[in-house]
């Protein structure tokens, strides 16, 4: 993780926690269903939902982050579950440098995978309390919301950016924020407290998926662990091309519209809609709105007392907007 979102702050002993967790949690009498629950969390990916859950229980609290490891578990395992019906939804044949898996194994099993998984994070979730339970399940439902929007929208030319920026606060953002809400709620009973952890993560959240939607332009496939173009390949519409759309010219708009639409799909068309977004400003446009999120998370932490906990907090809203490299 640190590689990725190039954290200086040794969080490897937090991790080690959270998989071997991980790890004790998905094992069932099930052989096979043990295997595909693991094959999908030992896949990589950054633990950063997780990470941030103990980090702002630490931040609050003297008490040991064991107390919440279980609650961090729980939202990377129902954000793997995500992960898998989207790549089932998405055709996917590349997750994180290996196949997906329902590509590992098949289609009926991932499914039942990630229900089994859904499951376990909602057990986890339960044990600590009503309030607790309810953030978790509004996380899911949030998560459901976001992604039949989206699906509504696929290669919808006259979305809007509102649109956009709504879809991806239900399927990104407000996880993000209910995680470190919750974990709050365990620490503390200061609400002010509460609703500002949130903010940050919400904020975090948001600039994590634009960054992510701008990866998928100017990324290459061994940094972002997916092959590039994959948004264009599935039309689903993003900022930068939003943008593009509104404020381009009519040719360079007009191939941008095909390649949306699955109309054109040779490698000349979709480098020409690449270039096309870089050109127009869409790419520098879309960074600087991430930006302004990351500002809004680290106002939220104005309050907090300088601890190395907030030291990691505050580089993994940074670092969030340094993975981009044009």
């Amino acid at each position: 993780m640190g590689e990725v979102l190039n954290i200086k702050m040794d969080v490897s002993g937090k991790l080690d926690l959270i998989n071997k967790r991980i790890e004790e949690v998905l094992k069932t009498d099930s052989p096979d269903l043990t295997e595909m629950a693991l094959y999908t969390l030992r896949s990589g990916g950054k633990r950063l939902r997780p990470l941030i859950v103990l980090l702002v229980y630490e931040l609050i609290t003297d008490e040991e982050i064991s107390k919440v490891l279980d609650l961090a578990v729980a939202y990377e395992i129902m954000h793997s579950a995500s992960l898998i019906h989207d790549d089932i939804i998405d055709e996917a044949e590349e997750r994180r440098g290996s196949p997906p898996l329902h590509i590992k194994f098949n289609i009926p099993d991932a499914i039942v995978t990630g229900d089994f998984l859904f499951s376990v994070a909602y057990k986890l979730g339960a044990t600590y309390g009503t309030e607790v339970s309810d953030i978790v399940a509004r996380a899911a439902r949030k998560l459901a919301e976001g992604q039949i929007m989206e699906s509504r929208n696929l290669g919808n030319l006259e979305i809007t950016e509102n649109d956009y920026f709504h879809i991806i606060s239900n399927k990104t953002a407000y996880f993000f924020g209910a995680g470190a809400r919750s974990a709050a709620c365990v620490a503390t009973q200061n609400e002010e407290m509460r609703e500002n952890m949130f903010k940050f993560a919400y904020n975090v959240g948001m600039a994590f998926q634009i960054t992510d939607d701008v990866l998928d332009i100017i990324g290459k496939e061994e940094n972002i662990g997916k092959m590039p173009f994959t948004d264009f390949k599935h039309s689903t519409l993003t900022l930068p091309m939003i943008y593009a759309l509104k404020h381009g010219k009519n040719d360079d708009v007009g191939n941008l519209r095909h390649v949306i639409r699955g109309e054109r799909t040779d490698t000349e068309s979709i480098e020409l809609a690449k270039q096309f977004l870089v050109d127009c400003g869409a790419v520098d446009y879309s960074i600087g709105i991430a930006k302004n999120y990351i500002d809004e998370a680290i106002k939220a932490m104005r309050s907090a007392e300088r601890t190395p906990d907030l030291e990691t907090l505050l580089q993994i809203a940074y670092s969030v907007i340094s993975r981009i490299r044009i």
